[in-house]
């Protein structure tokens, strides 16, 4: 049992063990945590899971519900994965369901992606929220948030990240697309013709309805771009938050009636750390981004030619 959360964090971030997602379905139901909890939203994808998560997030607060998040990895405290209104879960209720699950976590051996879910799920379950917005790790199909059970599943786009765990390009389809639920919605901000064919034979497999975000071209600073009858400027983002944006916005329009009043602001105010962030340091201005992979590689670079910014590019290697 521990009694200062840095400590339990430690031993969180210590776990490394690797089980099958149904042996994490067995572990949940003997701590009786719910997978199927109100309003569930499951989002996958190579690249923008975070920002999409967080645009939504914005959204449904500006419209008055209650929302909880979790996200990975995080950027500056562990607590950050797991949040309700943009406000992480304190360091007095991640001690308490450290020490609360310390027992089945020790004898089932957990990961630590398992025990974020865990806790996730009986901090979510404790609380009255009206959606539950939930990230993948790695992959979908045998992802451990794959566990629950969604009204809503979405694929941002498909890249070849992960293949060292996933396998090559149509492995990594196969695994996205394993978030889909029968007979509820899909959607995806995907653009390539036969990614896009493949997504449409497993939701008519499942039945499920299957919705595809237009893609939309900017080609100058700020970014303006229009979703239904709204207009839209992104400034200090990047270009690829476009599409982000609209395929939280085409989300949100499922689930609620989007009031243009509260959207506009709700979208252009929302940031999402470590995403093209422009911060201050010494008198010198620094724009950081999370580019980890070629496709996010590719989106800084293309961001960088429409602001027509010259920099000198830094890439730190962890």
């Amino acid at each position: 049992m521990f009694k200062d959360v840095n400590e339990a964090i430690a031993y969180i971030e210590s776990k490394r063990n690797k089980r099958p997602i149904d042996a994490f379905r067995d572990t949940l139901n003997k701590c009786h945590i719910l997978m199927k909890q109100k309003n569930m939203i499951h989002i996958a994808g190579t690249n923008g899971k975070g920002s999409t998560v967080n645009y939504l997030r914005s959204i449904l607060n500006a419209h008055g519900y209650k929302v909880g998040t979790f996200t990975s990895p995080y950027l500056i405290s562990h607590n950050d994965r797991i949040r309700v209104d943009d406000v992480p879960i304190s360091d007095e209720d991640l001690l308490k369901y450290v020490n609360q699950y310390y027992a089945i976590i020790e004898e089932d051996e957990l990961s630590m992606f398992e025990i974020d879910v865990l806790i996730m799920l009986a901090y979510f379950q404790s609380l009255d929220l009206d959606y539950r917005i939930i990230e993948t790790g790695i992959g979908g199909l045998n992802d451990k948030t794959n566990v629950i059970d969604s009204i809503v599943s979405a694929i941002t786009n498909i890249g070849l990240d992960h293949q060292k765990q996933l396998g090559d390009i149509y492995d990594i389809i196969n695994e996205k697309m394993g978030i889909i639920k029968p007979h509820q919605m899909f959607i995806t901000s995907e653009t390539k013709g036969t990614i896009l064919a493949r997504f449409q034979e497993q939701c008519d497999a499942m039945g499920a309805v299957m919705y595809v975000v237009p893609e939309y071209q900017v080609s100058r600073y700020p970014f303006h771009f229009r979703y239904r009858d709204m207009a839209f400027t992104l400034e200090n983002q990047g270009i690829y938050q476009v599409t982000n944006a609209r395929l939280a916005l085409t989300i949100a329009s499922k689930l609620i009636k989007l009031d243009p009043l509260k959207t506009q602001p709700a979208i252009e105010d929302a940031s999402w750390k470590g995403r093209y962030e422009t911060l201050t340091y010494q008198d010198v201005t620094v724009d950081i981004d999370g580019a980890h992979n070629m496709p996010g590689i590719k989106a800084l670079l293309q961001t960088l030619r429409v602001k027509k910014k010259k920099m000198l590019l830094l890439f730190f290697l962890v």
